[in-house]
């Protein structure tokens, strides 16, 4: 029996070394805002796909209450992460969290699955496009 497929991880690398994100949030946010980093990283890791669905209120509850950050502060705290491009600022604007550098740091753990890393999700504008026009 083989082992079932999953897009989930259940570790991921952690610098020791960190950038100008985690800088910036904690030098905002105290450590609410480091805290509020990795446990959105952890949440990532642990969900399918490893994006977040925001229009899903109760995933927006969920993410608020995991990082026990006000629904509030986790709004403001997302968009820093977007300005900031830690997290998608496109997919942000659809309140879509996605990861790119998270990702990528998690490409040793599907280098022995026999499927690939998920591709990042795609916004749909609802915007038809008409054929042979550009």
């Amino acid at each position: 029996m083989t082992r079932p497929r999953k897009q989930t991880v259940d570790y991921f690398p952690h610098s020791c070394d960190h950038g100008q994100t985690i800088f910036i949030i904690e030098q905002r946010y105290g450590n609410d805002g480091y805290a509020f980093w990795f446990k959105l990283l952890e949440l990532l890791g642990r969900t399918e796909g490893h994006s977040l669905n925001c229009n899903k209120i109760t995933t927006l509850h969920y993410l608020s209450a995991k990082t026990l950050i006000s629904q509030e502060k986790t709004l403001e705290i997302l968009g820093l992460l977007a300005d900031l491009e830690a997290i998608d600022p496109e997919l942000w604007k659809a309140r879509i969290i996605w990861s790119d550098n998270f990702l990528k740091g998690l490409s040793f753990a599907y280098r022995n699955r026999d499927y690939p890393i998920p591709d990042k999700p795609v916004i749909h504008t609802g915007k038809p496009r008409i054929s042979g026009v550009t």
